[in-house]
């Protein structure tokens, strides 16, 4: 007998309480943890601090700071507003998947794992043609520096063609939601799998950002069930950032050793500890400092179409090829940026901003505006989520990096991010038509 998709919703029982939710996973919350102390870092240091530390002059402004503050502080408000006007209680504290067959999560994971496979046998084949031998890999394994390192060119992405790679976001996603339901060793040995991929990406090329956004949604996720489970679990939820934010640094530690101490350490003294407290606070405050160059010295000072808020759209299959960018405005957003890093900044810390993006988008008020809308936005998929809805059990767990980054991107606009967040909206479409032409069971 065919299964459908989603199945009759059980009935609350006696160890499915109301639920309010994990603070520190709200829209608020999130930004919390990452916004305050970095922001205040950036006031804190003075010029002389950003050129010996990070080689550039410290451009951000006392006004500027305040301005990220009030794009923040309105990010905030909107999203606590859902949560205010619902009352602050949950509709019911059934995981999100209860309803929905473990058949279909399972067929799902198959599609989702080999789309993501066929992505990373295309980046081999795309950097094998443009040179790269496991003899690269090696000797970067052994060396145990990627500074200098060609890799990252030769395994550059390519629109298209690439993007699947991508899909192992997704993946974590399902695997982890059927998981919290169901033992499966062969989904398990699968989520190895993509998490081994993205490990080599983050220590060969050096993408960090490719574990953390498979570890963020997964330690979310894994959260918010121990948290419906009540008692203990609800408890232990709620204090992991004491245990999660010190494991946040000493994996920075570790990736930053082959990324740049072992260049580093060859040229200025100091202890490893040192380094990476220092490193990690430069790449957030030099991220500040990026966007008050992009704000004073030219990518918002001109009649222009949005970029960096949209990037999703820019890179796009099709229209990246096209150049539609360019062709619209005349300009290539990226060698913009490069140039103004070039002159003002330092190349080496690169990371746009996440706060002052919709403000060189959008101008003071619209950004503003953008801020508020975009935290309204996450905070209505994030009640959704806490009060059992399906498609924002998938879609907000990948939001969640964008809130813990926001400080340095605006990664919910990026590329990147964009074929999980459809394939997520994909399998929340089909299990809802399941529901609506077969009926519950």
């Amino acid at each position: 007998m065919t299964t459908s998709a989603v199945q009759r919703t059980p009935s609350r029982s006696r160890g499915s309480a109301l639920s309010t939710g994990v603070w520190w996973l709200s829209p608020a919350g999130a930004a919390a943890l990452t916004v305050p102390v970095t922001l205040l870092i950036a006031w804190q240091l003075d010029d002389s601090y950003f050129r010996e530390s990070w080689g550039t002059a410290k451009s951000l402004t006392h006004d500027t700071l305040l301005l990220f503050a009030a794009g923040a502080l309105l990010f905030a408000i909107g999203g606590m507003l859902p949560l205010l006007l619902s009352g602050g209680r949950g509709r019911h504290a059934a995981s999100p998947a209860a309803a929905v067959d473990t058949g279909f999560l399972r067929r799902c994971c198959v599609v989702l794992y080999r789309l993501t496979i066929v992505g990373y046998v295309a980046l081999a084949a795309v950097g094998a043609s443009r040179g790269a031998r496991p003899a690269d890999l090696l000797d970067a394994l052994t060396s145990q520096d990627a500074f200098d390192s060609t890799l990252r060119t030769q395994f550059a992405p390519i629109a298209g063609i690439t993007t699947l790679t991508q899909l192992g976001i997704a993946y974590v996603v399902v695997a982890v939601t059927l998981l919290t339901r169901e033992s499966n060793r062969y989904v398990a040995r699968r989520l190895v799998v993509v998490v081994v991929l993205a490990l080599m990406r983050a220590f060969f090329l050096t993408e960090r950002l490719a574990i953390l956004e498979l570890a963020i949604p997964a330690v979310g996720i894994l959260a918010m069930h121990a948290a419906r489970r009540g008692g203990a679990g609800r408890r232990l939820s709620s204090a992991a950032p004491f245990v999660l934010v010190p494991g946040a640094i000493a994996v920075f530690g570790i990736f930053e050793y082959s990324r740049s101490w072992v260049f580093y350490s060859q040229q200025r003294g100091g202890s490893f500890l040192q380094f990476v407290i220092d490193r990690l606070a430069g790449y957030y405050a030099t991220a500040y400092n990026n966007g008050q160059i992009a704000l004073t010295y030219g990518l918002g000072s001109d009649v222009r179409l949005p970029y960096g808020s949209i990037e999703a759209f820019w890179t796009a299959p099709g229209i990246s090829q096209w150049d539609l960018y360019g062709r619209l405005t005349g300009r290539y957003e990226p060698d913009d940026y490069a140039y103004l890093l070039q002159q003002y900044g330092t190349p080496e810390f690169n990371s746009p901003g996440g706060l002052s993006i919709p403000f060189v988008d959008y101008g003071t008020a619209g950004g503003l505006v953008f801020f508020f809308v975009v935290g309204l936005a996450l905070g209505i998929a994030y009640l959704r989520w806490r009060d059992g809805e399906f498609w924002a059990s998938l879609v907000y767990p990948v939001a969640l990096t964008g809130l813990l980054e926001m400080p340095r991107y605006l990664y919910w606009g990026q590329g990147r991010v964009l074929p999980s967040f459809v394939a997520l909206l994909v399998i929340a479409w089909l299990a809802r038509r399941s529901t609506s032409t077969r009926g519950p069971r």
